[in-house]
């Protein structure tokens, strides 16, 4: 992974910290699907290393504005978030969707 690569994704799970923080930030798949079930069309991150079915699971998923799929890695989603193991997480709020949309994803 390259330098400019590392610094986005180290933006990236730093934001949705953030978000989590804030309490805008659904964590893994249960959170997630209640948040579409609602209709609140979240930007979703899913693993880099999830599982086929939870791919193609999250590709299904509607409404959602986008699924980033080849952003961070599970390892790293959940390091930043504080859990042992995570593969998607999803964000509504239009000022943290923006946020990832500006450091390149």
């Amino acid at each position: 992974m390259t330098d400019a690569a590392a610094d986005r994704v180290e933006r990236l799970v730093a934001l949705l910290g953030l978000a989590r923080n804030a309490g805008k930030l659904a964590v893994g798949v249960s959170a997630v699907e209640e948040m579409v079930r609602k209709g609140r069309r979240p930007l979703l991150v899913v693993a880099t290393d999830a599982g086929a079915g939870l791919r193609a699971r999250a590709q299904r998923w509607q409404p959602v504005r986008r699924v980033l799929a080849d952003a961070v890695s599970g390892a790293d989603l959940a390091r930043a978030l504080g859990r042992d193991k995570l593969s998607v997480v999803g964000v509504c709020d239009p000022g943290f969707v923006q946020g990832i949309e500006k450091i390149g994803f």
